[in-house]
């Protein structure tokens, strides 16, 4: 799941993979804005066939988050 959530963030920010580290966060690079946050966990939720909880979106700030999220979502599926 690692892979898919990293290929759909660089594919949102239009960045190469390579620069998609775990430790990456909002703001980390120019791509990564908040609107760009939003356009993230949007392509995760309707490609992924998952719906993250809005009490959980201020937690996801770096790539790490957003695949234990997913991971989190896809177990309880």
């Amino acid at each position: 799941m690692n892979e898919k959530v990293t290929e759909i963030i660089a594919e949102v920010l239009r960045v190469l993979p390579e620069r998609v580290t775990s430790e990456l966060s909002v703001g980390d690079i120019p791509e990564w804005t908040s609107m760009a946050q939003m356009g993230i966990i949007s392509t995760l939720e309707s490609r992924l066939g998952i719906e993250i909880p809005i009490e959980d979106l201020f937690d996801l700030t770096n790539v790490q988050a957003l695949v234990d999220e997913v991971e989190k979502l896809k177990e309880s599926v």
